[in-house]
Parts: structure tokens; C-alpha cells; sequence
């Protein structure tokens, strides 16, 4: 008996698509987190706009460097992707809190006038562990659930559209005449 191609394996562009879901995901949890740290009364250590665009830019880097062993897992692909996507985060971790210890120190620059070399590694140190007993492990964990709901849905909801337009085209398939003129109704030539 042969086995079924799995349709989700022939999707174009596996980096670019996990790259856009996961830094849509990122403004989501940024402003969730900063919400709720808000309303338990700590106080914004960065912007709201900065702390999006530092989050944006990590989740898609990443997104993109995993977006492949992501959405090309084979079937049975729920542990796969899983892992996949909470190593994505894990690894992505540490990244983030560079660019975060960079963006604290220059929005909070008086902070840091008499800082050594060594207190800003002891500081990123402390960044670093706080964020992953705090928030790494429980994004991992919804970065994972994530994850596989794109590649069990979003990604054949995606493949779906694009079979139900038959007026669609393969950018290859367009075939353009460049000696035609085109006329507006408005044109009297």
C-alpha cells in the first residue's frame, strides 16, 4: 500500500510563513506581558514600542532559521514540531535578552554610568536566568502549542485557499505581452 503525500510538505516559503506567525505571536505575548506586569504595579522598563520591535525582530529571525524543521516535519509531526518550536524559543532566549540589556541601557542610561564590563555581564546573567524561570520555559511551552496548530491547521487552511480560487495563478504561469498597449476607457487615443 503507498503512503499519501502529506500536502503540507510541498508548502512555499516555510520560513517566511513561520516567521510572520511567530512575530505575530510576539506583539501578542509582548503586550500580554507587559500588561499584566503592569497591573501588578512593576514598572515599564522599556517602551511598549521598543519592546514589540525587539521581540518582532527576534521571533522572526528565528522563526525563519526554524520555520523549515518546523512546518516539514513528517506525520506523526506533533512531538516534532513541539520540539522544534520550544528549542526555537529556548535558543532565542538569550538573543533576546541582549537586545534587551542594550535597549535598557539606553533608555535608563543613568543607570549604568558606573557600570564595568563586569556588571553588565553579571546583569545579563541575572536578565537571563530571571527570564527563563519567569517566562522562557511557559513560551517555550505555548511557542510549542503554536506551533503545531500551524502546522495541523493554518497551514492547510493556507493550501485550502489557494486550491479554491481557480483565477489564481502560478506567478510562473503569467504570461505578459509587453507590445500590448493597455488603454484606459477614459483615453481617447
Amino acid at each position: 500500500m503507498r503512503k499519501q503525500r502529506d500536502e503540507a510538505l510541498s508548502i512555499s516559503n516555510p520560513r517566511l510563513l513561520t516567521a510572520v506567525y511567530f512575530s505575530l505571536l510576539a506583539i501578542i505575548a509582548t503586550i500580554i506581558i507587559d500588561t499584566l506586569l503592569y497591573s501588578i504595579g512593576i514598572e515599564q522598563l522599556l517602551p511598549i514600542s521598543k519592546a514589540i520591535f525587539l521581540a518582532v525582530m527576534v521571533a522572526a529571525c528565528f522563526g525563519a532559521l526554524f520555520g523549515k524543521r518546523i512546518l516539514y516535519s513528517e506525520k506523526p509531526y506533533f512531538k516534532h514540531t513541539f520540539f522544534w518550536a520550544f528549542l526555537m524559543v529556548i535558543v532565542a532566549l538569550p538573543f533576546y535578552n541582549v537586545g534587551f540589556v542594550f535597549l535598557l541601557k539606553e533608555n535608563h542610561a543613568s543607570l549604568f554610568n558606573h557600570a564595568t564590563l563586569s556588571h553588565l555581564i553579571y546583569l545579563y546573567l541575572f536578565v537571563l536566568l530571571y527570564s527563563f524561570i519567569l517566562a522562557g520555559v511557559w513560551l517555550a511551552i505555548v511557542a510549542g502549542l503554536a506551533a503545531i496548530y500551524l502546522r495541523a491547521r493554518v497551514v492547510y487552511y493556507i493550501l485550502q485557499s489557494q486550491e479554491q480560487n481557480p483565477k489564481r495563478k502560478h506567478p510562473n504561469e503569467i504570461k505578459i505581452d509587453h507590445k500590448e498597449k493597455i488603454t484606459r476607457p477614459d483615453d481617447t487615443n
